[in-house]
């Protein structure tokens, strides 16, 4: 789910989802960003969405919507059982082209958090649960479906009033769409939070306490697991061996990558590519 990687879950039309169950998990989900529009449904509990550094608490029964590019994470509590289902697509299948132009140039925003109080919540819910189901299913027709479960879903926000003009500051947010972009070019070569802070005119300190805030982790962290998810997604969509994955996301030798990669998902590198090809 880095810029356009999340392509690889399509199928026949630019829409693919996610369902996540969390049994009493402390999970986090680093920071990303897609082109794509995601819709959050919550199904079960509760979740820490962060957005662009705004945090949005939600509970069963919450949508929340996050506009193409926006840099995103979440974080989940051990306390309670939490699961979600995600729906991401392109907005291409949307026919309002003021709208899907909008959204992507940012003149045009959307409300992203619709409590489930809310008028519309239940009704937004069922169908972004019925699309689940739908492309989950995989039956004759599910990409009109779904296709018109996004457009009813689009229907009702601008009936109730959702989506707004948007005069937006350049200067806001650049910090991290600026520090995503440099690790998303520069991932696989030796980088540090210093050649990112001189790259912004910063000092270090201040870049690693803006770093933190902004990301939910210090630099070195989110790098490595920026790292070992990118490594994933080499395993799951190509034929490169082990060796040539850990260079070309910046680990020095296969030693190094094959422990950080057991640490951080219980499994070796060509374990869990066996398991994906199965």
């Amino acid at each position: 789910m880095f810029a356009d990687q999340f392509k690889a879950r399509y199928t026949t039309i630019p829409f693919a989802i996610y369902k996540a169950y969390c049994n009493y998990e402390n999970k986090k989900v680093i920071s990303h960003q897609h082109r794509e529009i995601e819709l959050i449904s919550i199904t079960e509990g509760e979740a820490d969405f962060y957005i662009d550094t705004q945090l949005y608490k939600l509970k069963k029964g919450d949508v929340l919507i996050i506009p193409p590019y926006s840099i995103h994470r979440v974080e989940t509590s051990s306390d309670v059982i939490t699961s979600y289902s995600c729906i991401c697509f392109d907005l291409s299948l949307i026919w309002d082209e003021e709208i899907k132009t909008g959204l992507t140039s940012h003149t045009i925003s959307v409300k992203q958090l619709i409590n489930n109080d809310c008028d519309c919540a239940e009704q937004l819910q069922k169908l972004i649960e019925d699309s689940c189901s739908a492309c989950e299913d995989g039956a004759s027709g599910w990409e009109l479906e779904a296709i018109g479960s996004m457009s009813i879903i689009f229907g009702l926000l601008k009936k109730n009033g959702y989506f707004f003009s948007t005069l937006q500051n350049k200067n806001e947010n650049t910090f991290a769409q600026e520090v995503f972009d440099y690790i998303a070019n520069n991932y696989g070569s030796h980088i540090t939070s210093t050649d990112i802070a001189v790259n912004l005119y910063m000092n270090n300190s201040y870049f690693c306490r803006l770093f933190k805030k902004t990301f939910g982790s210090c630099f070195s962290d989110y790098l490595l697991s920026y790292r070992l998810e990118k490594a994933k997604a080499y395993l799951n969509t190509t034929n490169l061996g082990i060796t040539e994955i850990a260079f070309r996301c910046g680990f020095n030798g296969c030693s190094y990558f094959g422990k950080a990669f057991r640490e951080r998902f219980g499994t070796s590198p060509l374990a869990y590519r066996k398991n994906c090809t199965n």
